[in-house]
């Protein structure tokens, strides 16, 4: 018999064993007809976009977060591209992803 699984090191990891994803979004972010900005700094572009615990989160290129609440798991689903690392720790994907 051949064991099904793929070896550890190629296994992606299965949504409850991640505390959250993120992405970029270097375009400005539009939603209800009206143009997302930081509250903190007026940043409208270059955002990451976290969905974590069902929620979604924009953090500006500065480092200040607002929860977005008209954005939804599903959404971040639909626009976000396949995974292309995993990181053990907030800071080493923000790392990752050049903030």
């Amino acid at each position: 018999m051949v064991d099904d699984f793929l070896p550890p090191e190629l296994r992606v990891p299965s949504h409850d064993q991640l505390d959250g994803k993120m992405m970029p979004w270097k375009q400005p972010l539009v939603l209800d007809g009206e143009m997302v900005a930081c509250s903190e700094c007026g940043a409208y572009r270059d955002w990451l976009i976290l969905s974590t615990r069902d929620q979604i989160w924009l953090r500006c290129r500065v480092g200040h977060q607002q929860q977005e609440t008209r954005l939804n798991t599903a959404w971040f689903n639909r626009n976000s591209g396949p995974a292309d690392a995993t990181h053990a720790t907030f800071e080493d994907c923000l790392r990752h992803l050049g903030h």
